[in-house]
Parts: C-alpha cells; sequence; structure tokens
C-alpha cells in the first residue's frame, strides 16, 4: 500500500529493541497496553520490566497456559515443597486417557490434576501445571496400535523441568515487579467493564492463525490435563477464517478505545494478510509512522491516530 512506510530492514537484536524504544517513548509508568491477540510475549515482558500493564484479552485458552506462569519465578525450594504437598492416590477411574499413561503415571497425574483443581493459581501452582501439561506427550500410534507407555515419576518430572527453566532466565524477568504482572482477561467483555470507557495511549496488534483441531488431536493429553475441552479452543477467535471481518472488527474495537495521539504496534507475523486492518486504518486517518522488518520476514509497523 502506498501509504505505508517503506520497511527498514534491521538486525534481530535490533528488531527486538523496538518494543522497549516505543514503550517509553509513548506510555507512562503505570499505564495500560492492550494486546487483543498475545502469539508471543517480547511486548508483554518489555512492559513488564519498565513497570507499564498490559491487558491481554486474547481469548485462546492456550494463552494462558503458556504465558501467565512467565512472569513470576518461585525458588525451586518452593516447587518442591508444594509439589510434596500433593498426596498421590491410586485406582483413579479412566477419564478415556488412562490408555495414554502408565497406570502409575496416571495415578500421580490425576491427583495432580485434582489438587490443582480446587487450589489457588498463584504463582507455584500456575507453574505446576504448565510443567506437568508439558511433561504429558502423546504415545506413538504405529498400525492404529498405541505403543505401550512408560512410567514416569510426574512430580520429578516436573521439577527437574523448572530447573533447566531457572538456569536460562533471562535475568530481567526475574526482576518484574507483580503489580505489573499482565491481567489475563477471559474476552473482550471482561476488558470494557474493566476500562469504562477509559481510553488508552497504545495497543499491541498481532493476530495469528492457528489450527485447533489439529493442535488438540496431537496434545490430547495436554489439553486434558489443562482442562481444555476441544468446543473452546476451537471456539477461539484465532479460529476465525473470516480474516478481513475479524480484522475489520478489531480495528474498529481498538480505534474505539485508543486516545488521540495514541499508537497502534502492529506486529506481522509469518507473512500474516493485514492488508483490511491497513486500509481502516488509513481511511481513519492513522498515520504510518516507521515500519521495521527482521530477518526472519517478521515486520512492524508504528501507526498513530491522529484528531483532537
Amino acid at each position: 500500500m502506498q501509504e505505508l512506510k517503506d520497511l527498514l530492514k534491521v538486525s534481530d537484536a535490533d528488531y527486538l529493541s523496538i518494543y522497549e524504544k516505543v514503550i517509553l517513548a509513548n506510555t507512562n509508568q503505570g499505564e495500560n497496553i492492550l494486546i487483543p491477540y498475545m502469539p508471543m510475549g517480547n511486548l508483554a515482558f518489555e512492559a513488564a520490566i519498565n513497570e507499564r500493564k498490559c491487558l491481554v484479552y486474547d481469548d485462546n485458552p492456550l494463552i494462558r497456559i503458556n504465558f501467565e506462569s512467565e512472569f513470576f519465578y518461585p525458588s525451586l525450594a518452593g516447587i518442591k515443597n508444594r509439589l510434596s504437598e500433593i498426596k498421590i492416590t491410586y485406582n483413579f477411574p479412566d477419564h478415556g486417557m488412562k490408555r495414554f499413561l502408565d497406570s502409575k503415571t496416571y495415578d500421580e497425574v490425576m491427583s495432580i490434576r485434582e489438587f490443582l483443581h480446587s487450589a489457588p493459581k498463584d504463582p507455584l501452582n500456575l507453574w505446576i501445571k504448565r510443567l506437568v501439561s508439558e511433561t504429558l506427550k502423546m504415545p506413538q500410534i504405529v498400525n492404529n496400535a498405541i505403543s505401550t507407555p512408560t512410567y514416569f515419576d510426574a512430580k520429578e518430572l516436573a521439577l527437574r523441568t523448572y530447573k533447566a527453566v531457572l538456569s536460562n532466565i533471562d535475568p530481567m524477568k526475574i526482576l518484574i515487579l507483580h503489580h505489573y504482572v499482565p491481567n489475563f482477561l477471559d474476552n473482550e467483555s471482561v476488558l470494557d467493564e474493566m476500562l469504562n470507557g477509559a481510553k488508552v495511549k497504545m495497543a499491541y496488534y498481532a493476530p495469528y492463525t492457528f489450527n485447533s483441531e489439529v493442535y488438540f488431536e496431537k496434545h490430547l493429553l495436554k489439553m486434558w490435563f489443562s482442562g481444555i475441552s476441544k468446543e473452546r479452543l476451537i471456539n477461539s477467535l484465532v479460529n476465525d477464517n473470516d480474516h478481513e471481518g475479524r480484522q475489520k472488527k478489531d480495528f474498529l474495537s481498538l480505534h474505539k478505545k485508543l486516545d488521540s495521539g495514541g499508537i497502534l504496534f502492529i506486529e506481522k507475523i509469518h507473512d500474516y494478510n493485514l492488508e483490511a486492518f491497513f486500509k481502516l486504518a488509513l481511511f481513519y486517518g492513522y498515520e504510518n509512522l516507521k515500519a521495521f522488518c527482521d530477518t526472519k520476514g517478521n515486520a512492524i509497523y508504528l501507526m498513530r491516530k491522529l484528531g483532537t
């Protein structure tokens, strides 16, 4: 599109630095940034580190599993102690998943699942839920026969996995103050209630595609443990195949919530076609300030809302 700036190719390191620079230049400490889709956590982490509050309302239930825990890093001893509080009971009835797990592992996983179901969603439990869900790999199926599952100690594997996480953590993430951890909201209706008509100075827009049916079948154990139904996953907005219609709705929603002079930080991932969104933004008088791309083909467009 003619009205869009030509992409300036930058190094991957310089590309990653854009998040922080834009946040600091366009928002103040404690202010909200809207995130309707969260395919990755780069901007949300930079916002939290710099004491801004992201309001994430991506209704894909995997977002909470994949990201909510990453803004807290309890000690290894804390995770170990919490795991020790979970009493393992045996001979759980089959909920349709027993054939995919060793019988002893199944009882361990069920015990953890039952514990988490009624436990508070504190950082320790968020991490345990994520760690155990990630260990649950579907067994191989050869000639329509499921390979015999092997035993693994669910608690021990979760602990080893978290130890590896801590050894590779970005030290800056440990410095995030709890007050600036993003709010993960169920949907846009909850966001609207929270804002109550208030405007924001910045929104991050990075829609993505997601084949929920394929993912669900490939990660059936993870979905079961996490309490995510196939219907819930399929009904999330990222599965809406009417990309043009969704982009128009997304723009009008963000336009309504963005203050005059506010910034739309648009990230185009893996050649995702954003033509409908750009056309509407330009029609409403948004100015494309800058545009960048990295060596992988991802692109950032910064657009300002004009008006009084």
